[in-house]
């Protein structure tokens, strides 16, 4: 697979809808994500070479573990808001670290990608998260997680819906002889 955020999005659908109650635990989780990945992705880059594949995955999984605990304590001290909100969902930082490890994401200093995806993922965490708590004042199933899964979806759907009504282009269209 040549994209690296299809690799993750089942690890990344648990915090999307379990963080994004509120705008405050979807920033501090996009936030951790991000640094952890970039950081995780960085060390990663240093070690690689000198490790063998065992030695790489059990590096890879002491290194994920090491810097979400970091960011959790962190969080704790300096931000507790946020921290009360995204700490269930700081170990599957971790996991997508070793994931995206495992993949090979982070081999060759594909620091472009690596800042994609957390674009990508903060993106989708911040405006679900707005949306939440917009919708959630009026409707409190906004603010579970049914409903977080149902505006998601709805979320998708109409993303699905703009890219389909795009206009194609004519020398895509016709068929030449």
């Amino acid at each position: 697979m040549n994209k690296p955020w299809a690799l993750t999005r089942g690890l990344l659908l648990v915090p999307l809808i379990g963080a994004t109650a509120s705008l405050t635990g979807a920033l501090g989780t996009a936030l951790a994500w991000a640094l952890v990945t970039m950081v995780h992705g960085a060390a990663m880059d240093t070690v690689r070479h000198r490790l063998t594949a065992h030695q790489g995955l059990l590096a890879c999984v002491v290194l994920a573990a090491t810097l979400t605990a970091c960011a959790g304590l962190f969080l704790k001290a300096w931000v507790p808001e946020p921290y009360r909100v995204s700490d269930l969902y700081l170990g599957w930082i971790a996991l997508s670290c070793v994931v995206l490890e495992r993949q090979d994401t982070f081999i060759g200093r594909r620091l472009l990608a690596r800042l994609g995806l957390a674009g990508l993922f903060g993106l989708w965490m911040l405006g679900l998260g707005a949306a939440r708590e917009l919708i959630g004042r009026g409707l409190p199933l906004a603010s579970l997680a049914p409903g977080g899964f149902i505006l998601l979806g709805l979320l998708l759907a109409a993303r699905q819906a703009w890219t389909a009504a795009r206009p194609h282009s004519p020398t895509k269209d016709t068929p030449r002889s």
